[in-house]
């Protein structure tokens, strides 16, 4: 596969993304803790299913406080903030659906989209305690 250098933020740091836009490979040594506040940034949210708001609420404070700090984390809070937004988006229009009934329809969908945004964020923080980049797939990336 061909690699390239990433622009700016990413190059810098020698750190090369495939065509595919999807796996970043890390070149640089990675601290502990900076891997151990990625994994939280993206295992975290999981209390948002308790406390509604908290599933956006935790990577966007990771990402506030540490974006200036580490490169690291902050892709990882702000790859988990992204897809914390797209998740929450689709939950609102499945609800909104369901007032106008056509959502009763997509109600078996709903364990099986759970399943795969659990296997979605237990795969990001395994790469992130690998000290590896990650980004979600299917993700609408409106915090960059």
């Amino acid at each position: 596969m061909h690699r390239y250098q990433l622009p700016d933020l990413y190059g810098a740091h020698g750190i090369q993304m495939n065509d595919f836009g999807s796996d970043l490979v890390k070149t640089s040594k990675i601290h502990r803790d900076d891997k151990n506040l990625a994994v939280l940034a993206h295992l975290l949210p999981l209390f948002g299913f308790l406390v509604p708001g908290l599933n956006m609420g935790i990577p966007l404070v990771i990402w506030l406080l540490k974006r200036d700090k580490s490169m690291f984390i902050e892709h990882h809070a702000r790859e988990s903030l992204n897809f914390q937004i797209t998740f929450s988006v689709l939950c609102g229009a499945w609800t909104l659906l369901t007032w106008m009934l056509v959502g009763l329809l997509l109600l078996p969908l709903v364990p099986v989209v759970l399943i795969v945004v659990l296997l979605f964020m237990f795969r990001a923080a395994m790469k992130a305690g690998k000290g590896e980049f990650y980004c979600y797939p299917v993700t609408l990336r409106l915090v960059s």
